[in-house]
This record gives C-alpha cells, structure tokens and sequence, in this order.
C-alpha cells in the first residue's frame, strides 16, 4: 500500500516513491530523494522515537544491497536528510543524533493516503552526492588556496633571500683598514695592525721604528700590514685615520725580512 506521510503538519514524504515536498502545493514542489537517503528516512519515521543503531541502518540500507560502506557515509546520509527536510520548509530539527547509540526521529507524524493529495509526476530531482560533490569542491578550494598561500610564502621568501644576495654583492666593499687591529698608542699615536697579537703588533712597531724613523704625531695614525711570507712590510703613516677624506698619508715599504729575535 502506497501510504504518505505529513511530518508536522508541513512536509510530505512518499516512501514508495522516494518524493519529499512541502505539503502545500505538493507534489508540485517535491523533490525524488537519493537511495539511501530515502530509506534511511522511512526507517526513522517507522521507528518513530525510537533509536536505529548505526549497526541497524547499515544492515536495513546498505548491506542487504551488498554494499559496504563506512561509518562517514551514513553520517552523510543522515546530513542529506535534514537538508532535504529544510529546503522542503521544515524548521524543527526531527532527526536527533544519540551519542553512542545511533539515530531517531521525534517528528509528530500522520499518514494520509495517496487519494488526499494531487499527485503529479512532474518533480525535481535532489541527488545528495552532489551535495558531497559540492563540498569535495569546497575542500579542494580550501586545499588550493592553502597550497597557493604556501606558495606565495615561498616566493616571498625567495625574493628576500635574492635581494639579501644582491645587496651584498653590490654593496661597495669595506675599506682594507677598517678590518684593522687597535694595538694601542705609542707616544700618543694610534697603531693599527692586519695582526690579531696587539704585543707582537707594538713589537712590530718597534722594530721597524728602529730600522727607519716613523714619525707619528700625537694624534696621528700609523696602519702596519704584515707580510705573513715576511718577504716585506709596509706601513702607512696618517695624520688621522684614512675614513676622512683629508688624511694625509707617507707610505714606508721595509723590504728586508724581519725576525721576531732580532
């Protein structure tokens, strides 16, 4: 017997023909549900107020067809049925999740017969998966932007990288003496040495100072670059240090080798 069912008094479900729609007007307005959904439905609202374990629905629905299937496409199901519900205009939530337990319809329910309604065979179809499809879409959107964000994040990083590179490469080299070492003053004169060791650096001095006069006012700036071949050392006398662009500078270039014992 094919029989109809008003949903709280706002929405008519035919089992026998899977059609769902708004009771005014029906079936004008009414939708053919997908399989699944269809059946899962017209099982809660048999049950009325009772609870359909997950294990049930999958036996009733799924498996008596040979299918197998997981626990996400019931939970999708259930999803499509309430969708469904709500575009054919009913605003009360009948299909109530029971944790740990399953599903039940508290829906207030009548069955009326096929001979109180106009039946048309002109309805529109309402297929769920492509309900799922539509939020596949939506996650691979999700997916995309997130992966385009990743890769802005990466160019971005690139690009600094590259110009980090490039500033380097193009900016004009520090000056030789600018790397050299303070050893102190002598006489109020500043010595600078390319040597690490300022006691060897003074030595150094010294020891040049003895084999040719460096004169170095107070003030005055002496830059001593020693050779590590010792095949010579030169060293520079300036009235200031040579970042200022009116030191005045004599060279003095001591070929001879020179030996730490001497």
């Amino acid at each position: 017997m094919n029989i109809i069912y008003l949903i709280n008094e706002t929405v008519l479900f035919e089992p026998d023909r899977r059609r769902l729609g708004p009771a005014s007007g029906y079936p004008q307005w009414a939708v053919t549900l997908h399989g699944p959904v269809s059946e899962c439905l017209n099982l809660l609202l048999e049950h009325n107020g009772e609870v359909l374990s997950q294990r049930f629905l999958f036996a009733a629905v799924w498996e008596k067809q040979g299918a197998v299937v997981t626990t996400n496409a019931l939970y999708q199901t259930i999803a499509s049925i309430r969708k469904a519900l709500k575009t054919a205009g009913l605003q009360e939530n009948i299909v109530q999740t029971v944790p740990k337990e399953g599903f039940k319809s508290v829906a207030r329910i009548r069955v009326v017969s096929p001979e109180e309604w106009v039946a048309s065979p002109t309805v529109a179809v309402l297929n769920p998966p492509v309900i799922q499809e539509e939020s596949g879409r939506v996650k691979k959107r999700t997916d995309c932007a997130l992966t385009m964000k990743i890769a802005y994040c990466l160019a971005a990083l690139l690009f600094i990288g590259a110009c980090f590179v490039l500033y380097n490469e193009l900016k004009p080299p520090a000056p030789v003496y600018a790397r050299y070492q303070s050893a102190g003053k002598v006489n109020g004169c500043e010595i600078l040495s390319s040597l690490r060791d300022n006691n060897k650096s003074r030595q150094l001095f010294n020891a040049l100072s003895k084999r040719y006069p460096l004169t170095c006012d107070p003030g005055g700036v002496v830059y001593i670059s020693f050779n590590q071949l010792q095949l010579g050392n030169v060293v520079l006398v300036c009235d200031r240090r040579v970042e200022n662009n009116q030191t005045n500078c004599h060279s003095i270039f001591y070929s001879e080798r020179f030996q730490d014992d001497e």
